[in-house]
């Protein structure tokens, strides 16, 4: 199995900075590449701040100093890589086709032996790599935001990526806490987006049709299915329920259900609007003045309590399990 010692990641952003977390925590040298020396200046001020929040919950036995020297700062001025002495690049640039395509083609000039992964929320490994040469070490990380705190990560691979590429790249989310879900067949979206993209679907259709609020649908989501979910997979959820009454729920609510094509009409009228959520100061809910870095904050707190707690079962069922 590959031994990972140096990995890149080339993007400071809020995806950058959350990725680079766990390895950095489990003692691996890490080289933040950027264009923007502003942003690799917020990447290692939040970095920081989260190593720090780790160490409050007690997700981490190391220091900051310590974990902040596994990590260099790159600002890439002219374009140039270093493309010697890396075992794997990540990539966590805007989802914007030509430009992972650009950085993909100037990557290709690596040694064989260094895996190159996208961070890519929606789009195939094959769509990126497009007639690259050296598509069986190209490999999909679909990580979850924040991403410093959400245990899984989607493997997704292209029809050309090796068995030894997806082995080594399985060990090492392992080997950092992470949790990595393979995707067998190369599917836009991957799995969580599907599920999520079904669920919003039906919530636009709720919130359209005056169904619910939407300070209601949180409440009821978090008390009920989400509420389950942190704890019980669905396929597990339905085994509890019983599958005989799942079905019949189901043929009952199917043929009920919105086949949509286009978002919520409130949801486009807020984003012409302007209002983006949390980034704009308003969305479903207000965030004028400081309330966005309060509610950002806010979450991330109720997030790194629910990590210690499912960190804490995890450990529980792997005893059980021996």
């Amino acid at each position: 199995m590959k031994k990972f010692e140096h990995i890149a990641i080339i993007g400071a952003g809020t995806m950058g900075v959350g990725i680079a977390q766990a390895f950095v925590l489990a003692n691996i040298t890490v080289s933040i590449i950027d264009v923007s020396e502003d942003a690799l200046s917020r990447c290692k001020t939040q970095l920081e701040k989260n190593i720090t929040s780790f160490i409050h919950h007690d997700l981490t036995p190391m220091s900051v100093d310590n974990a902040m020297s596994n990590v260099n700062f790159i600002h890439n001025i002219n374009g140039e890589l270093p493309l010697t002495g890396i075992d794997m690049y990540i990539e966590s640039l805007p989802e914007i086709l030509e430009l992972k395509q650009r950085l993909f083609k100037q990557l290709s000039d690596t040694p064989d032996s260094v895996i190159l992964a996208t961070n890519t929320s929606s789009m195939t490994v094959s769509t990126i790599a497009g007639d690259l040469p050296n598509q069986h070490r190209i490999i999909g990380l679909h990580y979850f935001n924040p991403a410093h705190i959400i245990p899984a990560v989607e493997v997704h691979t292209g029809p050309q990526t090796s068995q030894d590429t997806i082995d080594s790249t399985i060990a090492l989310m392992k080997s950092v806490g992470k949790q990595p879900v393979l995707v067998k067949k190369e599917i836009p979206g991957f799995i969580i987006n599907r599920l999520t993209g079904a669920m919003e679907r039906e919530i636009d259709f709720l919130l359209d049709e005056g169904v619910v609020s939407p300070e209601d649908l949180d409440i009821a989501v978090k008390a009920s299915y989400g509420f389950r979910l942190a704890t019980l997979g669905p396929m597990e959820a339905e085994d509890m329920i019983g599958l005989d009454t799942a079905a019949r729920a189901s043929a009952n609510i199917f043929p009920t259900l919105s086949n949509a094509h286009l978002p919520s009409k409130q949801l486009l009228q807020k984003v012409s609007d302007g209002e983006l959520g949390i980034k704009s100061g308003q969305g479903w809910y207000d965030y004028q003045g400081d309330n966005g870095e309060k509610a950002i904050a806010s979450n991330n707190e109720k997030l790194l309590r629910q990590l210690a707690l499912f960190m804490n079962q995890q450990a529980s069922d792997t005893k059980e399990s021996l």
